[in-house]
């Protein structure tokens, strides 16, 4: 699984490399999962519309959210429930 992040978020970035994960700042490479701040523009930001699969990239606002949390999400692909 290749996890492309935005340059901003470099202490996720880190933690997410620490726990063995591929992780990449380069959105000319073709990623399974994106992680970035939607409300920053964060899909804007990092310039990936040539290079999103239509169908099974799962993008993660990083939004509130810990490494633990991202990580679950990660795993399950799925996000908790907002209540």
């Amino acid at each position: 699984m290749t996890i492309c992040i935005s340059d901003e978020l470099d202490d996720i970035k880190e933690e997410l490399i620490n726990r063995g994960y591929n992780v990449v700042n380069d959105a000319s490479i073709p990623c399974d999962v994106i992680i970035c701040n939607l409300k920053n523009g964060g899909l804007v930001n990092l310039n990936v519309q040539g290079n999103i699969r239509r169908e099974g990239t799962l993008v993660i606002d990083s939004g509130r959210k810990n490494i633990d949390e991202i990580e679950y999400i990660l795993n399950n692909r799925v996000y908790s429930s907002l209540f």
